[in-house]
């Protein structure tokens, strides 16, 4: 299997540092990096919630995303969702590829695309 990239395709276009505080919808079409408390939503194509960043989304649509932060609420990643060690997640996701790395603690509900939770993931026939 591929690895999941914890880098966007190009330069990051906003960085948000974590002295700021927003409350509302945050869009963008190109990366974002994210330092900040946040309340509200966003959408975009790549974020990366940094460690110092507390998010609480009502709706966070992106492309990918890479969470080394605190996340509270609903994450759709559309292509990939990594979770670094350092992340602190409580949210219902929706993702193609999810990588969760050591460290990292989640608690929530996960739905993947082509992956149904009936599936025999023990790769014996019955």
């Amino acid at each position: 299997m591929k690895g999941l990239s914890f880098e966007p395709p190009e330069p990051f276009a906003t960085q948000i540092g974590q002295s700021v505080i927003l409350n509302g919808k945050l869009r963008s079409n190109l990366p974002l990096s994210l330092r900040c408390t946040l309340r509200g939503s966003i959408e975009g194509t790549f974020v990366r919630i940094e460690r110092s960043a507390h998010i609480e989304a009502n709706s966070c649509t992106v492309q990918n995303a890479v969470i080394a932060g605190c996340f509270t609420g609903r994450l759709k990643a559309v292509d990939s969702l990594v979770f670094l060690p350092s992340s602190h997640i409580s949210a219902d996701i929706y993702t193609a590829r999810l990588q969760i790395i050591e460290g990292a603690t989640f608690e929530g509900g996960i739905e993947m695309p082509g992956f149904s939770a009936t599936d025999d993931v023990t790769g014996t026939s019955h």
